[in-house]
């Protein structure tokens, strides 16, 4: 069977993102013949080449990716919505008969909804899909017999789910078909788009995240020799100097993260990296900082998204405000660049605690100078309600949205006046973000995320 697996296009004025999901899901179809096509690549004109992929290796399925829902901008929460449904109906019209099966986080976090908005999907499948699909592909005039997939009923159309499959256990899984993607591309990126996985699922417990319906709260690791086996082989044979974990939290456990580290350093792999990391010193050790200096981690990605305790405690976030000067003590004491994003209108805000964020970033930037990203200053936006969260209760508890709000159309967290703040900073923050996005073009400087 021919496969087509497809990164949706999303429109937006945005840095590549390699497409590592599908590069998974392509690692797991023994059997069938793969290609796997990012409309990203093509911005200009992107259905143009599309088009004429579909017409050349003519699908039997086209495997769509959902991956957003929106992508938070300085100043912006874009909506992805409109693009991934021209990419759909793109593909009946060119092939009707196709099958067309959707995944992703997106469509994970939405599926219902997105069944019933999207006749041109046919199927999807939930969650993690790299046991599911290729099972689907198997059954695909028998759907309800696969655990993990939305179908449409044969007798009235209507969407069925035939319920959640057990979370994978990770370290089964296959590594990616990086063969199947070219990385010059995303490699060309002034952003670090290449990504490795070296667990799934978050122990943390933040209102606003959907991550833990989607991957559960339970840290699913692969073996370090398994992960660092991957990035060798990024390095070695795709030409990688940079990259990014894309775990949820990378330094939970600590003990892990320490073992990926020291077996990058006794490879001796030139690599340098990021990742998202957790705000509880707890979770930041000397002997972790030390590691990660030395394995090439060259930013430690913060996204706290408050400072002040009552904030912090209103997120359920795991750290409070000490933690966070914690965050800059350490980062100063072992020479780490980092940077940190925040929301400006969390549940319970006023003034006194939107001061606290701007008093907090002047603290940082006193302490480490050049170490604080300044970009961290333009990556404050509103909260967006996602479903399937405890924000998503309190705002349908508080009346804030309606009880059938599906929330493909974005909500946000609204607490009153702060919200005219809010808005002139979004403003603010996009403008500023335009004027160095076109410094960077200008002077040719590929300023990355990674390295200074």
């Amino acid at each position: 069977m021919r496969v087509l697996l497809v990164q949706a296009f999303t429109a937006l004025d945005m840095e590549l993102v390699y497409p590592i999901g599908l590069a998974y899901l392509a690692a797991h179809l023994d059997g069938h013949e793969v290609e796997i096509f990012d409309l990203n690549l093509y911005r200009d004109d992107p259905y143009t080449p599309f088009g004429e992929t579909l017409d050349r290796f003519q699908p039997d399925v086209v495997g769509i990716s959902l991956r957003n829902m929106k992508v938070a901008m300085p100043g912006v929460h874009t909506d992805d919505f409109q693009p991934q449904q021209e990419a759909i109906e793109f593909v009946k019209k060119r092939l009707p008969g196709v099958k067309v099966v959707a995944g992703g986080t997106a469509f994970s976090l939405y599926s219902e909804a997105m069944m019933k908005r999207l006749p041109a999907i046919d199927m999807g499948c939930w969650g993690e899909s790299e046991f599911s699909f290729p099972e689907l592909l198997t059954k695909l005039d028998r759907p309800w017999e696969v655990p993990g997939v939305y179908y449409r009923d044969p007798a009235d159309g209507s969407v069925k789910f035939t319920g959640h499959r057990p979370k994978l256990d990770f370290k089964s899984l296959r590594h990616p078909r990086r063969d199947l993607v070219d990385a010059a591309p995303y490699l060309a990126s002034s952003f670090v788009s290449v990504g490795v996985q070296s667990k799934r699922g978050c122990a943390l417990r933040c209102i606003h995240c959907s991550d833990t319906f989607l991957l559960g709260h339970q840290v699913r690791m692969r073996d370090p020799k398994d992960v660092v086996d991957e990035i060798q082989e990024l390095v070695e044979d795709h030409g990688v100097q940079q990259m990014f974990f894309c775990d949820q939290i990378f330094n939970i456990p600590v003990s892990h993260a320490i073992d990926i580290c020291k077996e990058i350093v006794d490879r001796r792999l030139e690599v340098a990296w990021s990742a998202w990391f957790n705000e509880h010193r707890n979770t930041l050790p000397d002997e972790l900082m030390i590691w990660l200096k030395r394995a090439g981690c060259g930013l430690l990605s913060f996204s706290p998204d408050h400072v002040d305790d009552r904030m912090l405690k209103n997120l359920d976030k795991n750290f409070r405000y000490e933690d966070m000067l914690y965050t800059v003590e350490v980062a100063k004491k072992h020479g780490m660049d980092v940077e940190y994003s925040f929301f400006l209108n969390s549940p319970g805000e006023d003034w006194r605690s939107l001061a606290a964020i701007f008093k907090f970033l002047i603290h940082a930037r006193l302490q480490l100078g050049g170490q604080l990203r300044m970009f961290t200053l333009l990556m404050m936006n509103p909260i967006r309600i996602y479903p399937h969260t405890r924000l998503a209760e309190l705002a349908r508890e508080s009346g804030m949205i309606p009880e059938d709000h599906d929330l493909i159309e974005a909500a946000y967290w609204n607490p009153g006046a702060i919200q005219h703040a809010v808005t002139g900073w979004k403003a603010t923050a996009r403008a500023l973000y335009d004027v160095r996005r076109r410094w960077k073009e200008f002077t040719g400087n590929t300023y990355s995320s990674v390295t200074r």
